[in-house]
């Protein structure tokens, strides 16, 4: 059994929810990473925000707060489930990243479609 640990990423960038999407591009560009956690001011996980939606979210909206455009907070997966548990979830949620939370729900890694095919492929992710 390969498990999630050994695929994730556990290199993470959050964002708080109340930070205008101007931050969030600016975090983009200095982390090279595609996905950031979004986390409300009690620290709490609120969702993943991905580039992507925050393209989007510029050119055609006028809500302008990291927290109105993130998805919302997927169920995670354990470092310890198998890796198809962890695709099973992002299957099941339609999303495209999924946090991994320890045993007190803190968020300890992500997992991506990248990382799920790097794994499929018999290949190892190049990290920056």
């Amino acid at each position: 059994m390969e498990t999630v640990a050994a695929i994730m990423s556990r290199r993470l960038v959050a964002i708080r929810s109340d930070c205008d999407l101007s931050v969030a591009v600016s975090t983009f560009l200095r982390s090279a990473l595609r996905h950031l956690v979004v986390v409300d001011p009690d620290r709490t996980v609120r969702g993943i925000l991905s580039a992507d939606q925050v393209l989007v979210a510029l050119g055609r909206t006028n809500r302008c707060r990291v927290g109105d455009q993130a998805l919302s907070a997927p169920s995670g997966v354990r470092a310890d489930d198998d890796v198809r548990v962890a695709a099973e979830a992002m299957l099941d949620q339609m999303v495209e990243a999924i946090p991994v939370t320890d045993d007190t729900g803190r968020v300890v890694g992500i997992v991506t479609w990248s990382d799920l095919v790097a794994h499929a492929a018999g290949r190892e992710l190049r990290r920056s």
